[in-house]
C-alpha cells in the first residue's frame, strides 16, 4: 500500500501554511529574546557536556542481541529478543532514548512476549542510540513510514503475516502514521503517551513540546535550549546534550506539516493508554479507530507496571480460568442470560482482549 497513491498524509497548504510559517517567525524570535535575557538576568551559565554522562544506546545484552541493518541507505540498531520466526513485535521507544526501555518492569514484558513466541525488536528510533541520525527532510512522516514500512518487510512481516507495534511518545506518533498508512501490514497495535498527529497541536506528542511547538520548527536553538533547560530542571533527560535531541525535534518539525486524512480510518485492532488527565485526548484519537480500546493510568510509560500489564493482556491474553456449568434446566437458563449479559457488556465497554 502506497502512502502517495492513497493520499492518507496529506501537506499542509495555503493559509494552514502560511499561518505556521508567521507564527513560527515570531514566536520563535520572542522566544529566543526571552532566553537572551534570562540568561543575562540570571547570569545563567552554558551546559558542558562533560558535566554529565550522554545519553548513548544501551549496551545491556541480558535482554536480547543488538542488531544492525540498513534500510534505504539509512543505518538502524535494534535489540532482537525471541525465535526469528515468530510472530513480530516491533517497539518504538520515546526520544531522546533514555533508556526507560530497559528498566526491570518492561524487560519482563519483552521476556513475556518472546516466551509465547514473538519474535521481539526494540528499536533505535533515527538520531537516538546507535541508529543514524538525518535533517528533519529526513524524518518527515513519508519517509518515515517508508523506512519503518521497509524495516518491517525486511523482518518477515507481510499482509499474510502482519506484525504487531508499540510506540511511546515520538515513537506512538510514528505508530499512528505507520497503521494508517501500511495498515495491512498491522494486526494489532498500542500507543502510549501519543495523541492522534492530527491532534498535534491540541496536545503535543512529548512533554518538551508543550509551550514551545512554533519555537520547534528553529533549526539548532531549541536542541541547545532543551540540552541546558532539561539539567536545570532535573527530569529524565538530564543527562541529554543538544545532539541527542536532533532526531526527537526533526521527527516533531516534520510532523506539523502533515495531516492524515480526517476520513480515514484505521482497521487494525489498537490499545491508546494515556494519562488520567488525557480523556479527550483518548477519545478524540480514538475517532480515528475502528476498533479501539482506551485506557488511563496514573503515569503512563515503560515503567509503570499497570502499562506493562496491558500490553501484555492485550498482546498475549489473559489466562481464564474455566467456568463452573450450571445444572439443570433453571441452571442453563440462567447462564444464557448471564452469557448474554456479558455479551451486551463487553460491547459497550471498550475490552483490552481481542
Amino acid at each position: 500500500m502506497s502512502v502517495n497513491s492513497n493520499k492518507v498524509l496529506q501537506v499542509v497548504f495555503g493559509w494552514e501554511a502560511v499561518d505556521l510559517i508567521l507564527k513560527s517567525l515570531f514566536i520563535g524570535l520572542w522566544q529566543l529574546i526571552k532566553l537572551s535575557v534570562k540568561r543575562l538576568w540570571k547570569g545563567q551559565k552554558k551546559k558542558s557536556s562533560k558535566d554529565c554522562a550522554v545519553v548513548e544506546f544501551t549496551v545491556d545484552s541480558s535482554i536480547g542481541i543488538h542488531c544492525y541493518i540498513k534500510i534505504k541507505g539509512v543505518k538502524y540498531h535494534y535489540v532482537e529478543t525471541g525465535p526469528k520466526y515468530g510472530k513480530l513485535v516491533l517497539i518504538l521507544g520515546d526520544a531522546p532514548d533514555t533508556r526507560n526501555l530497559w528498566v526491570p518492569s518492561w524487560s519482563s514484558v519483552v521476556r513475556r512476549l518472546a516466551e509465547t513466541g514473538h519474535h521481539v525488536v526494540t528499536l533505535d528510533l533515527r538520531g537516538t542510540g546507535a541508529s543514524e541520525g538525518g535533517y528533519r527532510s529526513d524524518l518527515s512522516p513519508p519517509r518515515a513510514v517508508e523506512e519503518i514500512t521497509a524495516l518491517l518487510e525486511a523482518l518477515g512481516t507481510s499482509e499474510q503475516n502482519p506484525a504487531l507495534m508499540v510506540g511511546f511518545g515520538i515513537g506512538g506518533m510514528l505508530t499512528w502514521y505507520v497503521v494508517h498508512c501500511q495498515g495491512v501490514l498491522i494486526h494489532k497495535f498500542a500507543v502510549i503517551s501519543a495523541p492522534h498527529p492530527n491532534l498535534y497541536w491540541q496536545h503535543p506528542p512529548a512533554e518538551f513540546c508543550r509551550q514551545s511547538l512554533h519555537f520547534m520548527q528553529w533549526p539548532l536553538f531549541p536542541e541547545r535550549w532543551l540540552a541546558e533547560g532539561t539539567l536545570k530542571e532535573g527530569s529524565k533527560w538530564t543527562s541529554s546534550r543538544a545532539r541527542d535531541w536532533s532526531g526527537a525535534l526533526n521527527y516533531v518539525r516534520g510532523a506539523a506539516w502533515y495531516r492524515i486524512h480526517p476520513d480515514h480510518k484505521i482497521t487494525s485492532r489498537g490499545l491508546l493508554i494515556g494519562s488520567k488527565d488525557s480523556a479527550s485526548q483518548l477519545v478524540t484519537s480514538a475517532q480515528y479507530c475502528n476498533n479501539p480500546a482506551l485506557r488511563m493510568v496514573k503515569k503512563p510509560g515503560p515503567g509503570d507496571t499497570e502499562v506493562a500489564q496491558l500490553i501484555l493482556d492485550f498482546f498475549v491474553g489473559k489466562q481464564k480460568l474455566p467456568e463452573e456449568v450450571p445444572k439443570g434446566l433453571v441452571g442453563r437458563v440462567l447462564g444464557a442470560v448471564a452469557g448474554r449479559g456479558r455479551e451486551l457488556t463487553a460491547r459497550l465497554a471498550l475490552p483490552v482482549n481481542a
